[in-house]
């Protein structure tokens, strides 16, 4: 089975260029559990007596961590008694991107072969490769795809003719959003720093205090970490958010050159290479007459009045900063080019900004 990504790359005389990959998939890519009957794998890697001496996972089970449990607890990951791990290749991907040397202790674990660490390349399994939906960031999918991959492996156990006799996939994660998800999806999750500690004790590296082990205080310290991580990406946006307030405040209004990026029922998603910003042209605004818009799913493309806008195609538009609100500031992009009757503004007049007078030392 073929498909193709599509993706935008910005080069370095700040035009944009469309890509086209094509990506295979196939669909006889092993899970390489030996409980497996599905598969016609040549040779297995996961047990399937997998049990893990460990309080909070009592049954058997295969674990599957996110990219940042490999990031931050590979030495937990290193330990002797950790086995039967499902490494994604969404994840070694990731792990090899963001550092090299834990990549590489990655890869070393893989390669013993008393650690059944098994790769599962879901990027290539028709039934668990993904593709990026419009709008969404990069590491979102990749989560999405660890989550589908991660039901794909439970559901795929469950229908072996031998039967898995108990045996569960877990997820960890220290993402509350992801684990949110997972949970919704039926897939047993856990935070991976509660986790880490767990099985330290278990493998006799470390020694903790009761209440770690009640399962109740467990959870409310997790959900406790998990509120302090969602807060602090809210706050990071935030600060991304009041600092390009701060830029373009002093600016007064530009005019720039960008690029459609998306298009949706009543907008455009705008990209301005110069500052790598983006935002939306709106087309139905309340202080003025809704335009005739005919809004195309299949290309996409977006019809206004007698013009129609695709993805790629370059405009025009002013970039202010709307102050009318002190509390809710906004960045503001308005149509410049192509010219539309009843729906474009006219460009204002931009001369050259004034310097900033020194301040006497």
């Amino acid at each position: 089975m073929l498909k193709s990504k599509t993706f935008v790359k910005k080069t370095r005389s700040g035009g944009v260029m469309k890509i086209v990959r094509e990506h295979y998939l196939r669909d006889d890519i092993w899970c390489g559990s030996e409980v497996c009957t599905e598969c016609k794998q040549e040779s297995t890697v996961l047990q399937r007596d997998a049990c893990i001496e460990s309080s909070l996972c009592s049954y058997p089970h295969y674990l599957i961590p996110d990219t940042n449990v490999v990031l931050h607890q590979i030495d937990v990951l290193e330990d002797p008694v950790i086995r039967n791990v499902i490494i994604l290749q969404t994840v070694l991907q990731e792990v090899r991107h963001r550092s090299a040397p834990v990549y590489k202790r990655l890869k070393d674990i893989v390669h013993e072969k008393e650690k059944h660490f098994y790769t599962f390349t879901n990027e290539h399994h028709r039934e668990t490769f993904i593709e990026r939906e419009p709008g969404e960031s990069a590491n979102d999918r990749n989560d999405r795809a660890i989550r589908m991959a991660s039901k794909w492996y439970s559901q795929h156990l469950k229908t072996s003719e031998t039967g898995a006799d108990g045996l569960k996939v877990v997820l960890l994660t220290n993402d509350q959003g992801n684990k949110q998800k997972a949970e919704d999806n039926g897939l047993l999750v856990y935070a991976d720093i509660i986790v880490h500690r767990l099985l330290a004790v278990a493998i006799g590296a470390d020694s903790t205090y009761p209440d770690l082990m009640d399962k109740h205080k467990q959870s409310a310290l997790s959900n406790n970490l998990n509120y302090r991580h969602k807060m602090s990406q809210y706050a990071q946006r935030a600060s991304v958010a009041f600092h390009t307030q701060l830029f373009f405040k002093s600016r007064g209004i530009l005019n720039e050159e960008g690029f459609v990026l998306f298009v949706r029922k009543n907008a455009i998603i705008v990209l301005i290479p110069k500052f790598g910003l983006e935002g939306t042209v709106f087309f139905d605004t309340k202080d003025k007459a809704a335009p005739n818009l005919v809004f195309d799913e299949e290309v996409p493309s977006l019809k206004v009045e007698e013009h129609t806008f695709c993805i790629f195609d370059k405009v025009k538009v002013t970039i202010s900063l709307d102050a009318s609100n002190v509390q809710h500031q906004k960045i503001r992009m308005a149509l410049i080019e192509p010219v539309i009757p009843g729906v474009s503004v006219p460009a204002p007049d931009v001369g050259p900004q004034a310097k900033k007078p020194k301040l006497d030392r």
